[in-house]
């Protein structure tokens, strides 16, 4: 080869070096950051979560004295501490209290007294109940205002019960609305005159009551006057302002007896 032509060659290949641009390996020790995607891909380090800041617990609010002072203030001014708003209030716990005890001691009132398990036990075991709260209230000052309340959420109820049953025709409601009405008055009274006299007039009051209209024995009669006699006596210890504050309780009932009063 001539020496032009060498020259020539060695020329060309330092113009083809400048031309192709120089590929450097990337170095293991960059940062999963900086590494490439598929590098940190598969990574084998485990990536590390990220720090939340700590929620911060809000700040209890403290109220002055004549906040407190002001917003009481207005609470009387609205009423809401009279003795109607009072009322209401607490008699939705205590009427509460009687309407669910057929269903908290069905075991004694449907199995052992032999009651059936329909709407008419529902409402005489209820208003048996209301009776009861009742003879405690008539000691309280405003103890009729209480139990306006309670004997208007029983009828309340009774209604909502009767159209549970499918029945929607307004007519019909207030014709068995006025009977019970009447069952429930005529109740109050024969109760009324059982608890001031002899356990047998009692217990004659529940025959009429509570158990016309099932077959049962002396001996039901018999426990459930034991169970009112026992269910009076603890209302009686009650505090007056627990009571107004919808505060009372029934105990279970209990088989006493097994012979005739």
């Amino acid at each position: 080869m001539s020496p032009s032509a060498h020259k020539t060659i060695l020329n060309l290949s330092r113009v083809r070096s400048a031309l192709v641009p120089t590929v450097t390996k990337p170095s293991l020790a960059m940062s999963s950051c900086t590494r490439p995607l598929a590098i940190a891909l598969y990574s084998t380090q485990s990536p590390q979560p990220p720090q939340l800041p700590q929620p911060t617990q809000p700040e209890k609010k403290h109220y002055s004295e004549s906040t407190k002072s002001l917003v009481y203030g207005l609470a009387r001014l609205m009423g809401y501490y009279s003795e109607g708003s009072t009322a209401i209030r607490s008699s939705h716990d205590l009427y509460q209290l009687c309407s669910k005890q057929l269903d908290l001691n069905k075991d004694f009132f449907i199995q052992t007294c032999h009651l059936p398990d329909n709407f008419q036990t529902w409402f005489s075991v209820t208003q048996l109940h209301v009776w009861m709260l009742m003879v405690r209230l008539r000691a309280e000052d405003n103890g009729k205002l209480y139990i306006q309340e309670i004997v208007n959420r029983f009828f309340d109820d009774t209604e909502d019960k009767i159209r549970e049953y499918g029945i929607s025709q307004q007519r019909v409601i207030k014709s068995y609305i006025k009977d019970l009405l009447a069952q429930f008055h005529g109740g109050v009274v024969a109760y009324d005159e059982g608890m001031c006299k002899e356990d047998p007039v009692l217990a004659a009051a529940l025959w009429r009551n509570l158990f016309a209209p099932s077959a049962n024995n002396a001996a039901d009669l018999a426990n459930m006057v034991h169970y009112i006699r026992r269910e009076l006596k603890a209302l009686e210890s009650i505090d007056g302002e627990q009571l107004n504050a919808g505060k009372a309780t029934f105990s279970r009932p209990s088989t006493y007896a097994t012979h005739p009063l």
